[in-house]
């Protein structure tokens, strides 16, 4: 949370000063310092706090994702690889709070963007697939879950979750 705040003093630090360099120099002795500060607003519109916030969510620090994320202007300008990162760390909060539409809402769009990593594809189709069971619609449920199996997961935890909802799907077609 440091480094975003200290980015926007940056940021801040440099506009103030190229606007006194400007008003006592001019403008070519300013120009770098409006530059410098243009580069890290653009940087914070093409990339966000998307990382500061999924490192969050990955710690298990909820709120404090939610708050960083919060920060990103403009979703829809992310970088690709950012912009799926964003939808997956909201989806992700969404359903821890309790939010199914909003969850599947955003998975859905994380895995449309395309996920990076594999691990992270199948854990957002698998949550998919357990808002559909929940919600009890088994045909999405199933989809979901084969989209889930279609990534190279590696994670031990998120196969056994694959397992059991596998199992439970399949009691419920008996």
């Amino acid at each position: 949370m440091t480094i975003i705040w200290l980015k926007y003093s940056v940021m801040g630090l440099c506009f103030v000063l190229g606007a006194l360099l400007h008003a006592r120099l001019g403008l070519s002795q300013a120009w770098y310092l409006y530059a410098g500060a243009g580069l890290l607003a653009m940087t914070q519109l093409l990339m966000g706090n998307v990382w500061s916030a999924y490192s969050a969510l990955k710690r298990g620090q909820l709120q404090q994702a939610s708050r960083i994320l919060k920060q990103v202007w403009a979703p829809g300008m992310l970088l690709k690889r950012n912009r799926a990162y964003f939808y997956f760390t909201k989806g992700m909060l969404a359903l821890q709070a309790k939010q199914l539409d909003g969850a599947a809402t955003g998975l859905e769009e994380a895995i449309n963007t395309g996920l990076e990593h594999p691990n992270d594809g199948a854990l957002a189709a698998l949550n998919l697939a357990h808002i559909s069971y929940v919600k009890q619609n088994w045909g999405s449920a199933a989809e979901w879950l084969e989209k889930a199996r279609s990534f190279a997961v590696n994670d031990l935890m998120i196969k056994e979750k694959m397992s059991e909802l596998e199992q439970a799907l399949a009691s419920r077609q008996n």
